[in-house]
Formats: C-alpha cells, sequence, structure tokens
C-alpha cells in the first residue's frame, strides 16, 4: 500500500496494554500510516468505530487490545475490503498467534508495518454462533461457565492471565459435578452425541496455556470448516487426560469417549433436557445464556495483515 489509511483501536484496559506501549505503537504506524487513534469506552464500541472505517474506506483497522476487542472489530470487517491488523495487548491474545504472528507486541508491530507496506493479506474463514461472528473458537455450556467465571473478577484475570483459566475451570467442574449429558450434539450427517463437554474451533489451536498451544483440535484450519470435540462422562481426572493430550499435541482424540468430528459446514448444540439456559461464548467472550446454539463456517470471510 502507498501510506494506507489506518485507524488503530485501542482497548485501554486490556490486560497487557500499558501507556507507553500504545505511544510507541502509534509513533510506528504514524511514520507509515494516515493514523486514527480511537480507544474504546466499552463493550460494543470497538464494533461502532470499525463500522465507521468501512463505511469510510479505510484500508485496515488495527487492534491494540486482546482477543474481545479483536472479535467486536471482526464483526464490522466481515466480508468487507478493510483488512484486520493485530497487536496483541490481552492475555491469552490467541487470534494472533494462532494466525503466526509474534506474541511480542513490539515484534508483531514490525510485522505490522511490513504488511502494511506490501499489502501483506491473507483470506481467513470465520464462524458464526447464532447471529455473532468468531474467528478462533465457541462454545456453549462448561467451557462458556469457565469463561464467564473468568470475567467476572477482572483483577483476578490481570493477575493471573490464563492461568485464571485454569483455576476456574477447575472451580466450575466442581459446582457442576454430577450434571452429566447435558449436551446434544447435532451433526450435519445426522449424527447426534451426547456430552458433557463440546469444544468448536475455527482453527488450531484452541488456546494457549503460557507458551504451549492446546491443541484441541487437530487439523483444525482458517482454510476449512468448523471442528468440535465433545467429551462423555468429564470427571475431573478425564479432563486432565484430555487436557494432557491437547497440550502434547492431540493424542487425546483417540482417547474413549472422546470425538473429534472435522471441516464442518454446520452443527447445532443444545440443553440436552430441551429446557436449561446455558452460557454461551465466542472467542473467549460472554454472550446470553441461551438454550441452543447453531453454528456455521464462513468461508473467505476477513482479510487479515500478516
Amino acid at each position: 500500500m502507498d501510506r494506507p489509511d489506518v485507524l488503530l483501536v485501542v482497548n485501554p484496559t486490556a490486560t497487557t496494554t500499558r501507556p507507553e506501549l500504545r505511544d510507541l505503537i502509534i509513533a510506528a504506524l504514524d511514520g507509515t500510516a494516515r493514523l486514527d487513534v480511537r480507544s474504546t469506552r466499552g463493550r460494543g464500541h470497538a464494533t461502532e468505530l470499525a463500522h465507521t472505517a468501512v463505511d469510510d474506506g479505510r484500508d485496515a483497522v488495527v487492534v491494540l487490545g486482546g482477543d474481545g476487542t479483536a472479535n467486536e472489530v471482526v464483526q464490522a470487517l466481515a466480508h468487507s475490503p478493510v483488512a484486520l491488523g493485530l497487536v496483541p495487548g490481552g492475555g491469552a491474545n490467541v487470534l494472533a498467534r494462532a494466525l503466526g504472528l509474534p506474541g511480542d507486541p513490539v515484534a508483531a508491530t514490525s510485522r505490522l508495518l511490513r504488511a502494511l507496506r506490501t499489502d501483506g493479506r491473507r483470506r481467513i474463514g470465520l464462524g458464526r454462533a447464532d447471529d455473532r461472528l468468531f474467528a478462533f473458537n465457541a462454545g456453549i455450556g462448561f467451557d462458556a461457565a469457565v469463561v464467564a467465571r473468568v470475567e467476572r473478577d477482572p483483577a483476578r484475570k490481570q493477575l493471573l492471565r490464563q492461568l485464571a483459566f485454569v483455576t476456574s475451570a477447575v472451580s466450575e467442574w466442581s459446582t457442576q459435578r454430577g450434571r452429566h449429558g447435558e449436551l446434544r450434539v447435532q451433526l450435519p450427517d445426522g449424527t447426534e452425541r451426547q456430552a458433557d463437554v463440546a469444544l468448536v474451533a475455527n482453527t488450531s489451536p484452541y488456546t494457549f496455556l503460557g507458551d504451549r498451544a492446546l491443541v484441541a483440535h487437530p487439523g483444525a484450519s482458517f482454510d476449512l470448516g468448523l471442528d468440535v470435540l465433545t467429551v462423555e462422562d468429564a470427571t475431573l481426572p478425564r479432563l486432565a487426560v484430555v487436557v494432557a493430550g491437547a497440550l502434547a499435541g492431540g493424542r487425546h482424540v483417540r482417547l474413549g469417549g472422546v470425538h473429534h468430528d472435522h471441516d464442518l459446514a454446520s452443527l447445532r448444540i443444545e440443553a440436552a433436557d430441551g429446557r436449561s439456559a446455558l452460557p454461551v461464548h465466542v472467542d473467549g467472550d460472554p454472550l446470553r445464556p441461551r438454550r441452543s446454539l447453531t453454528l456455521t463456517s464462513l468461508p473467505d470471510a476477513l482479510d487479515v495483515l500478516v
């Protein structure tokens, strides 16, 4: 691009976004792009800012923040010519790392500047959970309850970062102990599975624990459909074995009671009793509880700067 027109969306409350880092990134981008900088003021504001960027015909929207801010921007940029750029400023930064971008924000900015100069883009697919888009994962039930528990205590999330999800998963399992088979998963070919846990992914890894990739869905890709991992009889020891296998690259998919369905155009997950409203998340961002969730693959939906 010849001095591209860029909107930088900054989440000032993101886990690792510091004022001095923000100023450094602004200075770097300002030398390469015609830059407008906006800070988010609350939930949904990043989507509003990105919609305006699309209407204004900008070349790219760059997010300095975490996966939640990136997800909000994706809602506006999908199926548009405006590219998404990422400078990791959250705790996990799953989307940036799954795209192969550096986890360090300074190194990521250097990579971003090169992409802006050369128009280095990659077209990726997205997922849709009912009416909400997601870039890398989504879920209903146990994993969404873990996400909601983490988000209820932002100070703890800030302190523990990814470890907060591990401790919250143990706490949530203790809360749900004895509630088995709460999900019914319906696949496109008519297969139905009863499960305690169902994890949906649009790429691999599903998330990161520190520097370790959690490969819950081996072979999942931004270039393919959705994957779903279901776990029956999710006792704490069984979940620990599944996590260990995912951290080892995907050995857990050979376990009894674990099913991995790959490259799906769509699927539906619902409360097995048909009545209970269950927690829902997309890209680690809680949504309102509901009794069912329809998930659809959207190929070639978003340009990202790489």
